[in-house]
């Protein structure tokens, strides 16, 4: 007696086990889903109609009775035939002038000379002070003609025309003062005067070498002799 075969066991593969099942399995739904939409659509579709084409154009007329409703207008009260044929006289209480190739009368000009009045220097008190120095000055700076010689001014102050009150130290000033007497104020015939310049101030024709040369706005109050304070 011939032995029995072995029993064989065959292995079913199911599609869920293996990746291409899972993938497959998960895209079944959606494809079912297409599918009705297709066949959805397949069946209610209809065919397009040709469009008709149109003879003629006859205008259509509606009547509008009863859909417009009637503005009731002002009436206007009618006026006189007089007030409108009328015109109104202008009053004018001028005359216009005549034309005439004739210079026109003008009004006369008053010519008038204004004198500006020449500011007051303020005279300071000499108390508090204690170098002095007498002697001669001398002037420079002056712009106006008529009260003197013109002369030049120191680049920085010029002559304003009101009062200036600078002057230029002279040898002795300068060394009575020491090496920053620039700038500083002294009182000259107790008018305040500030030394913003310096000069030889030689004896010239009368032989005496002077203190100080003094703006003209100075000199013509304080004189040639002069008496220094600081």
């Amino acid at each position: 007696m011939c032995p029995a075969d072995p029993t064989r066991k065959a292995f079913i593969l199911h599609p869920t086990h293996t990746r291409y099942g899972r993938a497959l399995s998960r895209l079944t739904p959606a494809l079912a889903l297409i599918a009705l939409v297709a066949f959805a659509t397949t069946a209610t579709a209809k065919p397009p109609t040709s469009a008709g084409t149109a003879t003629s154009f006859e205008p259509v007329a509606l009547p509008l009775n009863g859909l417009v409703a009637e503005v009731p207008r002002p009436s206007v009260a009618p006026r006189a035939a007089a007030a409108l044929d009328e015109d109104a006289a202008l009053a004018d209480p001028g005359t216009a002038p005549t034309a005439t190739r004739a210079p026109r009368k003008q009004p006369a000009v008053k010519a008038g000379v204004f004198v500006k009045p020449a500011p007051k220097p303020k005279v300071y008190s000499a108390a508090g002070t204690g170098h002095v120095l007498k002697g001669r000055a001398s002037w420079y700076c002056n712009n106006d003609g008529s009260r003197a010689q013109i002369s030049s001014c120191h680049y920085q102050y010029p002559d304003t025309g009101a009062y200036n009150a600078y002057a230029a130290a002279g040898p002795k000033l300068r060394a009575a003062l020491g090496p920053n007497w620039r700038g500083k104020v002294v009182l000259v015939d107790r008018l305040r005067v500030k030394l913003v310049d310096w000069c030889q101030c030689y004896g010239g024709q009368s032989g005496v070498e002077k203190l100080i040369d003094l703006y003209y706005d100075v000199y013509a109050r304080a004189g040639s002799s002069v008496t220094i304070r600081w």
